[in-house]
């Protein structure tokens, strides 16, 4: 792809460490936090988790205690994103999967903020409070000739950023268009809380362009991402390279996408390419 066709956001060069959306998603929580007295911070995620390495890396410059749930056994050796959580102090709690899949039910965080005295943030920093960090990306949206952008698209994980984003565009009165291209294969759990909690019909949200489902990465998206290195645009395996693979695709199915104003965003996430041989 020409990258001309399009502007690309560049969050990954936000931070080394914090990287991408992961600083807009934290930053409500860490208010909540603050609020409740909190001075502990617990989270979920695998063994390669973008969250987990992002929540480490903010506690230990606030010095703030983390604890992460990492879907796994303590037997198996630590992968190099769980080695730098351990480095930067985050505690690590292995859950097995049938404890893990407990994630989201409220009944379990409290028992866990109980158990460690932290406020518990969801999985990838869901939630209202990690939508209202993301609204903060809106101002980023802007084009440098003042024209606005037609559309906006994003790779949807829990779709947190994506929902933030359109809440505060629509706020502003912008039309426009959220895009959101799902990494994972989800039997429709995305769309169904779009369709109930998007601010206006403005968006659109891509289904078919996971390759398999979540962490997935077949030889057509390792060769998409060698060539975009070839360009100085690094992407991960897991959501950036499907968003550009998406937006790629569309650009051949409609031509008149190419005439649109569009900003991609990428949402960093480069510390995950570590558990792929690219």
């Amino acid at each position: 792809m020409n990258l001309s066709a399009c502007d690309v956001l560049r969050l990954d060069q936000i931070d080394a460490q914090i990287s991408g959306n992961k600083v807009f998603k934290l930053l409500g929580h860490l208010q909540r936090a603050e609020e409740q007295g909190f001075t502990k911070l617990l989270s979920f995620g695998g063994p390669y988790s973008n969250h987990l390495h992002a929540l480490a890396a903010v506690g230990e410059r606030l010095d703030i205690p983390t604890v992460g749930v990492v879907r796994g056994y303590s037997h198996v050796p630590l992968t190099p994103t769980l080695e730098d959580c351990q480095a930067m102090g985050m505690a690590l709690v292995f859950a097995d999967k049938k404890t893990y899949v407990q994630r989201y039910l409220a009944d379990y965080q409290q028992q866990l903020a109980t158990e460690y005295k932290a406020y518990v943030i969801g999985e990838g920093g869901q939630g209202a409070s990690g939508e209202e960090g993301c609204e903060l990306l809106a101002r980023y949206c802007q084009r440098s000739d003042s024209l606005p952008y037609d559309e906006v698209w994003l790779a949807v994980g829990t779709g947190t950023t994506a929902l933030g984003l359109a809440k505060a565009l629509h706020r502003q009165g912008s039309q426009c268009r959220v895009v959101g291209v799902n990494a994972v294969a989800d039997q429709g759990e995305c769309l169904q809380r779009w369709q109930q909690n998007m601010p206006s019909a403005n968006w659109q949200l891509f289904d078919q362009y996971h390759h398999g489902g979540f962490g997935k990465c077949p030889e057509v998206l390792r060769a998409l991402i060698q060539r975009y290195d070839q360009q100085d645009l690094p992407l991960d395996p897991v959501y950036t390279a499907k968003l550009f693979w998406a937006y790629e695709q569309q650009l051949l199915l409609d031509p008149e996408l190419a005439e649109k104003r569009v900003l991609l965003v990428h949402s960093g996430g480069l510390q995950g390419r570590r558990g792929f041989s690219l």
